[in-house]
């Protein structure tokens, strides 16, 4: 399938589009086709049941309890002595008319009053019955006073009680069995004691309001919130009940009292033009590789769309609160970024999906965070592929990671119940996410034309046609690529490069051979130099050629841009300096050869990766025809070669454009003489086998126990009968 086509422009927009229109549409999908909202002191459109145990508070039976708190509390009453005296003093004083009466006025000389003119006197002073008052003044003064002495002290005992408001009637019918054990004269205790005293009764306490307030207030704070229990499966509300605020609580905490679809879709948007606005600035200021490819803008857009669709499909199969929510599979769409970006974006989409997940299931905290750092986790999983095996590796290991984290946070923010379908859900997230990372990855990278490790392990294959045909076609130009693709994944290991990707545009820089093998000296084995019969510009015109034909030959296979730009720059703009050589030493005025016609029409490298490729590749080829001259090169000698081609290239400004410092290029040089060092190195030179008739002293030396130099040698596979070397 052929990469993503469009103006830039048009790229941008459906990206932008993706992002502020798709998402949200897709997370506020669900609002649309669900039932009214519902509301407070209305009938409710649905019946809806608890999905787990929903505690709320209870503001009426609060106040209830509240208000029984305070009823419960007996008023705080104080002792009233005014009161009590004036209870004494009222007794005192009914004596003290008798008394009074019975007396004659100061300074005159009458004798006292008669018994009717004291009651007559008395019926206006006392509120006593004319028979009682009569009784009273038919006392003598000793049974006078006697009586009063008698009454003041019932009176004292009566006084000193705690008589509240309203309990002077049950007081005053006590007075009865009080004098019944005093010696009154007469019938007087009842029909004048009795009344008397009763008649002078009043409360001897009194409330204290302040003191009773303060003590019912805490009496209420001390209550509790009372809380409304729904276990699950029980219904929160009934289709057409009123709802209640309880009712309305409860549906909340749990995201179940439905929505406006318009609102739900209008903060989607809201959520997700935020989203897109705060990546695009971190995009623009530290990964502007991404920022300025609307493709790659696009391909960003598409996996969040992923998972905004496998999140609504958990959400509608499983409902808000469910700890099957576990499975929503956010580390695959990580994954996915992480291999077809890098680590950095990997890690900066966690960002969006956690607020997604936020988005859809509010009453889940516990889901929040889970998703949060498995996404997190999940990035280390698939930063360093550098073999198939290493996807099936992070595919059981985020399997695992995702059980414990499922079972940790649900049982940290869930209840203990829901530990084991949440660890089960974790096992589902990681089976589905491997199944969407293996599945979608080969699409996406083709659609998007997106060179991942996982491509390049495919291209790495030694079976692909295109090398299988170099090796046939041109089997010293496969050798000699094979080589380079050793050192090149070295040296750029060395300075933390992209190994995979130096490695594999090593093995196919020389395709473009296949078109004329033999015109290179890797390939010309047992043949005539096809370059000695034609002019020094044909022959550079041809060699130059294999970089023109390797990319055609890369485009025709779809190869991915970044293995063709190794095709491309791995000459550079270099100069094919022996038939260049060989063209001014044949010219009658060297000055006139034109130096452009021999120089490579390619590009400058531009990466680390391809300014390792055409340092690896001069080296290998020049280190390879010193060796065919000297056998034994020693350390001192490649590494004047290397050395010497390295300065070279770097004085002929082919690696201005690359982003590779100095330092970086010191480390690939000794990295390149160490490769080529273990390749090149001292070999030894192998005696002459002694004639075959001379042989059976030998072979019973064998069988003695020895055996000779050159017959253990056959035993690796040397040829017998001629000097060679090892290796």
């Amino acid at each position: 399938m052929a990469p993503l086509a469009g103006s830039a422009w048009g790229q941008r927009a459906l990206a932008l589009a993706l992002a502020v229109i798709g998402i949200p549409a897709i997370l506020s999908a669900s609002a649309f086709w669900q039932e009214a909202p519902i509301e407070v002191s209305k009938p409710s459109p649905r019946t809806v049941y608890a999905p787990d145990l929903i505690r709320v508070d209870d503001p009426d039976a609060t106040a209830r309890e509240r208000r029984n708190a305070e009823e419960a509390v007996q008023a705080t009453v104080v002792d009233d002595n005014d009161a009590r005296r004036a209870i004494v003093q009222s007794v005192t004083d009914t004596f003290a008319r008798v008394e009074e009466v019975r007396q004659p006025s100061p300074g005159e000389e009458t004798q006292a009053l008669g018994i009717n003119e004291q009651v007559d006197a008395l019926r206006e002073q006392l509120d006593l019955p004319v028979p009682a008052i009569r009784e009273l003044v038919a006392l003598s003064d000793e049974q006078l006073a006697y009586a009063r002495d008698e009454a003041l002290d019932v009176t004292r005992q009566m006084a000193i009680r705690s008589i509240r408001e309203g309990e002077i009637e049950d007081t005053a019918s006590q007075i009865d069995n009080i004098l019944a054990v005093r010696n009154f004269p007469g019938d007087i205790a009842t029909s004048v004691i009795e009344p008397v005293i009763s008649d002078a009764l009043r409360p001897t306490v009194r409330i204290d309001e302040e003191a009773t307030a303060a003590e019912r207030r805490a009496a209420a704070e001390a209550v509790a919130p009372v809380q409304k229990s729904f276990p699950p499966g029980t219904p929160i509300v009934q289709i057409n009940e009123e709802v209640s605020e309880v009712q309305m609580e409860a549906l909340r905490s749990e995201g179940l009292e439905g929505e406006v679809p318009w609102h739900t879709a209008i903060r989607a948007v809201a959520l997700t033009a935020a989203i897109a606005f705060s990546l695009g600035f971190y995009l623009r200021a530290y990964r502007r590789k991404v920022w300025t490819s609307a493709r790659m803008l696009v391909l960003l857009s598409c996996l969040f769309v992923l998972f905004a669709l496998s999140l609504q499909a958990v959400v509608l199969l499983t409902g808000t609160a469910d700890p099957w929510l576990y499975a929503v599979p956010a580390g695959a769409i990580v994954m996915l970024t992480t291999i077809l970006f890098d680590p950095p974006i990997g890690v900066l989409a966690t960002i969006p999906l956690t607020a997604f997940v936020s988005f859809m299931a509010p009453s889940r905290p516990g889901l929040t965070a889970f998703v949060a750092l498995t996404c997190l986790a999940s990035v280390p999983l698939v930063s360093r592929l550098s073999a198939r095996g290493a996807l099936r590796r992070a595919a059981w290991q985020s399997t695992l990671g995702y059980a414990a984290f499922a079972a940790v946070f649900a049982g940290v923010f869930g209840e203990p119940d829901e530990i084991l379908i949440a660890a089960v859900a974790g096992l589902a997230n990681g089976v589905l996410s491997a199944v969407i990372v293996n599945s979608s990855l080969p699409f996406l990278e083709s659609v998007f034309g997106v060179l991942t490790a996982t491509s390049l392990l495919d291209l790495a294959d030694r079976n692909h046609p295109l090398l299988r045909e170099l090796e046939q076609k041109a089997l010293g130009s496969y050798n000699h690529s094979v080589e380079v693709s050793k050192m090149a994944e070295r040296a750029a290991r060395a300075i933390n490069a992209d190994s995979l990707l130096a490695s594999v545009a090593a093995l196919y820089h020389d395709i473009g051979k296949v078109q004329r093998p033999f015109f290179f000296v890797e390939n010309q084995f047992g043949i005539e130099n096809p370059h000695d019969n034609l002019e020094p510009e044909v022959s550079a015109r041809i060699i130059k050629e294999h970089v023109t034909d390797g990319v055609e030959i890369a485009r025709s296979y779809r190869l991915p841009a970044e293995i063709v730009e190794g095709i491309r720059t791995h000459h550079g703009t270099t100069l094919v300096g022996y038939f260049f050589r060989k063209a001014v030493n044949a010219a009658d005025e060297p000055d006139a050869v034109d130096e452009q016609r021999y120089r490579y029409s390619g590009e400058k490298p531009t990466t680390k990766e391809m300014a390792i490729l055409m340092l690896a590749d001069c080296c290998e080829g020049a280190t390879r025809a010193a060796a065919l001259n000297d056998r034994n090169l020693t350390r001192e000698v490649i590494s004047d070669i290397v050395t010497g081609l390295v300065e070279d290239r770097v004085e002929d400004g082919q690696l201005q454009e690359a982003s590779i410092t100095f330092k970086e290029l010191r480390t690939v040089q000794d990295s390149l003489i160490e490769s080529l060092c273990y390749v090149y190195h001292p070999r030894i030179t192998y005696p002459e086998l002694r004639p075959r008739a001379t042989t059976v002293g030998t072979q019973n030396n064998h069988v003695n126990g020895t055996r000779p130099p050159a017959v253990a040698e056959q035993s690796q596979g040397e040829p017998v009968g001629r000097p060679t070397t090892s290796g």
